[in-house]
C-alpha cells in the first residue's frame, strides 16, 4: 500500500471507531475481513467508482469534450463551407449535444441574447453591446438574373446596371442588416432598388427570377441552388461581411472548441 506499518494501523483504527464495528479478525499471523466488512467494502467501492466518473465527466464538460453546443445560422450560409466545418466538429467532439438552429438574422440575435443560442453566423454588421463578434470575413456578391437577361452574358457587372430592373427579395425584417447593406450600395450608385415580388427563402428567389418577375442580389453561396433558367453574374466591388457571434462574455468549452476549428476552414469557398 505504500505507507508503513504504524500509520496504517493507526488508519483501520480510526474507521473502525467511527463505524462503531471491526472490519478485521486478527491472529498474529493474519488479518481477515469479517462478512460485513466485506459488504462495506463493496459499498467503499462504489463510492470511489462514482467520485471517478463524477471527475471524470467535469474534466470532459470543463474541456469541451462534452456538453451542449447550439448554432444558430442564416439559411443561406449552410450553402457555403459551414456543412464541413460542422462535420469536423462533430468527428472530433461525438459526445458534444450539437445542435444547429436555421432563422433568420434577427431571430439569430435574440436567440444569442437570451441565451437560447452559443453561437450564431449572421450577415451585415450591427451595433448591439450585447453582441461580441469572435469571428468575420466577406463573401463576394453576386447578381442573380434570368438567362435571357443581356446581364447573363457578362463576366462581372455593376449595381448600377439593376437600375432599372424590378427586385425579388426577403422582407426587411428578416435580414435588417444585409437589406440595409444591400440597399445602400444600391442607394451609392443613385437608386433604391425597387422590390416588386418578396420571399422568405433563397430557394422561392430564384424561382421567382426564373419565372421572369425581377432579379434580385445575394451571396456568391446561393449560387449552388441556381435553377437552370438563372444566372449568378459578380457585382463589381460589392462584398457582405459575414460573421460568427456570441454573448459578450466567456464562451462554454464546447463553443470555443467550435470556434477553433472555425478559425481553422474556410467557412466562405
Amino acid at each position: 500500500m505504500g505507507i508503513a506499518q504504524p500509520p496504517l494501523t493507526r488508519q483501520i483504527k480510526l474507521l473502525e471507531s467511527r463505524l462503531q464495528c471491526r472490519l478485521f479478525g486478527r491472529t498474529s499471523r493474519s488479518s481477515k475481513l469479517k462478512v460485513a466488512s466485506e459488504q462495506f467494502l463493496e459499498s467503499a467501492r462504489a463510492v470511489v467508482a462514482s467520485a471517478d466518473h463524477a471527475i471524470a465527466a467535469m474534466q470532459r464538460l470543463g474541456s469541451g469534450q462534452a456538453g451542449q453546443l447550439t448554432l444558430a445560422t442564416a439559411p443561406s450560409l449552410m450553402l457555403g463551407a459551414l456543412p464541413k466545418t460542422i462535420r469536423r466538429y462533430r468527428k472530433m467532439y461525438r459526445s458534444v449535444d450539437f445542435r444547429p438552429l436555421e432563422m433568420a438574422t434577427s431571430a439569430i440575435l435574440q436567440a444569442i441574447q437570451t441565451g437560447a443560442a452559443d453561437l450564431g453566423l449572421i450577415r451585415g454588421v450591427d451595433a448591439c453591446p450585447e453582441i461580441e463578434t469572435h469571428l468575420r470575413w466577406e463573401e463576394a456578391m453576386v447578381a442573380i438574373v434570368p438567362n435571357d437577361s443581356p446581364l447573363a452574358a457578362k463576366d462581372v457587372v455593376s449595381v448600377s446596371q439593376l437600375r432599372s430592373e424590378p427586385f425579388v427579395f426577403f422582407p426587411r425584417h428578416l435580414g435588417p442588416f444585409f437589406f440595409a447593406a444591400v440597399t445602400e450600395h444600391c442607394q451609392r450608385a443613385g437608386f433604391r432598388p425597387a422590390v416588386s415580388q418578396e420571399a422568405r427563402q433563397w430557394s422561392s428567389i430564384l424561382s421567382f427570377v426564373s419565372a421572369g418577375m425581377g432579379v434580385s442580389i445575394g451571396p456568391q453561396s446561393v449560387a449552388v441552388l441556381l435553377p437552370k433558367a438563372v444566372t449568378s453574374v459578380p457585382i463589381r466591388g460589392f462584398r457582405t461581411a459575414v460573421r460568427l457571434v456570441g454573448r459578450r462574455s466567456a464562451l462554454n468549452p464546447a463553443a470555443a472548441n467550435f470556434l477553433k476549428i472555425a478559425r481553422q476552414e474556410r467557412l466562405v469557398p
